[in-house]
């Protein structure tokens, strides 16, 4: 009998956080289609919807709308780009919350916070990256971004 290895599974989401985003979704779908951003749900289990995004600047950034665990009503939204310095192993980012948007108002005011997060990314420049971090001893094989659109 071979060993058993733990599942990769990750926990399921909680059904609350489920109809959190179920309101939202609708929203969240529209913007990224109208940009061209890939949404992916729940990343590494995390309470979250990520709208992701190559820049043509350089390296990624993600759009993250979060649940707020203690108040389910209020989701937060930041954003985020990297770049990675795949000969150093190292990485450069930004990130910035944008705001939060309280799931019993209307869903204008998520897309206002959407376009907000949107313009404050595009408007960064390499110099508003911080310092390197790493280095990182495993390296994805493919580079950052590979996958995704450039805006």
């Amino acid at each position: 009998m071979g060993a058993v290895t733990p599942s990769a599974r990750l926990t399921p989401v909680p059904a609350e956080i489920i109809d959190a985003f179920r309101a939202v979704a609708p929203t969240l779908e529209d913007f990224a289609r109208q940009h061209d951003l890939l949404i992916e749900r729940y990343r590494r289990g995390k309470p979250a919807w990520e709208l992701r995004f190559a820049r043509r600047v350089g390296g990624e950034a993600v759009i993250t709308v979060s649940y707020r665990e203690r108040t389910g009503h209020v989701l937060d939204v930041s954003v985020t780009w990297w770049v990675d310095d795949r000969e150093a192993h190292t990485r450069r980012l930004r990130s910035e919350k944008v705001g939060v948007y309280d799931r019993r108002v209307m869903p204008t005011e998520l897309r206002q916070r959407l376009v907000a997060a949107l313009a404050m990314v595009d408007r960064w420049t390499p110099v508003d990256l911080g310092p390197p971090h790493g280095p990182f001893k495993a390296w994805p094989d493919s580079p950052a971004g590979a996958t995704l659109r450039s805006r």
